[in-house]
């Protein structure tokens, strides 16, 4: 898609000038920037674009553009934060590089701007929902997933959610618990211990408990107990059985074939 400049939005003027990051929500078929105080938190209602500018050993910069699209975002909104991605390239020179960015399924270079992560908030501007900030507590379960960076996905609020490989938090009113799965590693186990000080941050105003949970190992301890409580009681986690993918590839063994 060609642009003119007189078509790009005044908005962009003297946008990527220097090393950072720049945001804006998409606002009324604007792009609207987001203040500083506020990058990394995303409402799943709304549509992004995000500028990050790197400044090389060569003096020159390097612009990386992304639009991020909540699951809950409409489609004007998501087409309209297309749109201005586009602009934004133009008004850059055509040099950047863009990246569409789905929540949920966000590429690794993305999630390495926002430590420790991000968590998509529910509502957005057009939507009519209310932010989370003004509702009542929600306990919620999120999945967390990686070694450096760190991907975090809200699951259902469930037993069958859990699974030994992963590292689990629980987010309750008043104490969060990080349920390390018994395959996880120390690498994994220490970014989500970031992610448990983050979420106690942004949304307890770092005044509640926080706990850790230990897969398998119960051993009357009563930590462990209130967890489970918020599941009805513990009970093992089943052992991951053979999928009938895996079953299909065991029965058919590949052959080395020699042709002469």
């Amino acid at each position: 898609m060609s642009v003119s400049m007189r078509d790009l939005d005044e908005i962009f003027q003297g946008a990527g000038q220097k090393a950072g990051l720049e945001i804006w929500r998409i606002e009324n078929f604007r792009p609207v920037p987001v203040p500083k105080s506020s990058h990394g938190k995303f409402f799943m209602g709304d549509s992004y674009v995000i500028l990050k500018t790197t400044a090389l050993k060569s003096g020159a910069l390097r612009h990386d553009i992304h639009y991020w699209l909540g699951k809950d975002t409409s489609q004007d909104e998501a087409g309209t934060a297309a749109i201005k991605t586009v602009e934004l390239d133009a008004a850059l020179g055509g040099r950047a590089v863009q990246y569409r960015e789905i929540q949920g399924h966000e590429t690794e270079k993305f999630l390495s701007y926002f430590k420790p992560c991000i968590i998509p908030q529910e509502g957005g501007v057009s939507s009519g929902f209310k932010h989370a900030e003004a509702e009542e507590h929600k306990t919620q379960l999120y999945v967390c997933k990686g070694k450096h960076v760190v991907h975090v996905k809200e699951v259902p609020f469930a037993r069958s959610s859990l699974n030994h490989d992963d590292i689990f938090i629980l987010d309750t009113k008043s104490k969060i618990f990080q349920f390390n799965g018994s395959n996880s590693s120390i690498q994994e186990r220490a970014k989500a211990l970031e992610v448990v000080q983050y979420i106690k941050d942004t949304y307890h105003d770092g005044k509640c408990e926080v706990a850790a949970v230990e897969d398998g190992k119960l051993m009357a301890d009563a930590e462990a107990g209130e967890f489970w409580g918020f599941f009805g009681g513990f009970a093992p986690l089943p052992r991951k059985t053979a999928s009938d993918e895996d079953k299909a590839v065991d029965s058919h063994p590949t052959k080395l074939l020699r042709y002469l």
